[in-house]
């Protein structure tokens, strides 16, 4: 039986934006050095980090950093396929290499829309990733005609021309009852042929009872959104009507590591760089070296 949601909490008027329990975004933040999150996250992640060592997975540092290292390769490959706009679904609070940074070194005129329904997320991308080619939205995935009927939307991605959505590490917070599949399904519709898919998320495969107990943890710890370890069959669906390029569906590190090429930023007038992609620092836990507890691909909107 598949995990079943909680009922809503009641919205706190003096709690808009859900300081007062860890948030996934926040906590993604501080597990890549961020400063955008609060004592509550911190603490939910420690707590997370100290019960997770227990259970072999790997420190979330390391899944967060390697995110964004995946991050860069599957952004790249799909410009060196002649893709120039992207749609970022559950882009999560601005850090390290973003998807319009990445884009831009080689492809300056990429149109890049991130979409995420958390109002800090909403709020900080706005103010730092602001650009004529780059657009925040606050808006709910779970709800496609939401996204793809905004003016401001439509009014930069050219949906007649082909467009990289991206759902990097965000499926697995929704409810199998919220229908992800269903939502995925929509954008795929609204897309042209020769759309890509690039998606990652948490797996089951290889160690159904630490991905329950990892569950029952966000639980327990009172999370924002669960994490929700979901079988390769499960994974492989969200890429109904796309033909996946090679290497199919892998561990983030088998996906085309040649392309790793860590984003490098100018600091001060003398032509220093200063690397923004963090070395793949601390290692996973002794015996999870090439387990996947995720699995990601691209996928290509097949002609029909």
């Amino acid at each position: 039986m598949s995990p079943q949601p909680p009922a809503p909490p009641e919205l706190d008027p003096d709690d808009l934006i859900g300081a007062r329990n860890p948030n996934t975004a926040r906590i993604w933040n501080y597990e890549l050095g961020g400063r955008d999150n609060f004592a509550v996250d911190r603490e939910a992640c420690e707590a997370a980090d100290a019960r997770i060592r227990a259970l072999g997975v790997p420190p979330g540092a390391y899944a967060a950093v390697e995110s964004r290292h995946l991050l860069q390769r599957m952004v790249d490959f799909m410009v060196g396929q002649g893709v120039r706009q992207f749609l970022d679904l559950g882009s999560g609070l601005p850090n390290m290499a973003n998807t319009h940074q990445i884009a831009h070194r080689t492809a300056p005129g990429a149109r890049i829309v991130y979409v995420d329904i958390d109002p800090m997320v909403a709020s900080h991308a706005a103010a730092l990733m602001a650009g004529p080619d780059v657009v925040t939205l606050r808006a709910d995935l779970r709800e496609p005609a939401q996204v793809l009927g905004n003016p401001q939307v439509r009014g930069l991605l050219d949906f007649g021309q082909p467009v990289g959505i991206m759902v990097l590490c965000v499926l697995h917070c929704l409810w199998d009852r919220e229908d992800p599949w269903g939502a995925v399904r929509q954008f795929r519709d609204a897309a042209a042929p020769g759309s890509y898919l690039a998606l990652s998320h948490m797996t089951d495969e290889a160690h159904p009872e630490a991905a329950k107990k990892l569950f029952r943890m966000t639980q327990q710890l009172h999370w924002n959104t669960p994490l929700i370890s979901r079988s390769r069959a499960d994974i492989a669906r969200f890429f109904d009507g796309f033909t996946l390029v090679e290497p199919g569906l892998v561990a983030p590190a088998q996906w085309r590591p040649d392309l790793d090429d860590p984003f490098r930023e100018r600091r001060g007038g003398e032509g220093h760089f200063g690397p923004v992609l963090k070395p793949m620092v601390p290692e996973p836990a002794e015996g999870a070296r090439g387990v996947a507890w995720h699995l990601c691909g691209i996928g290509i909107k097949d002609h029909r």
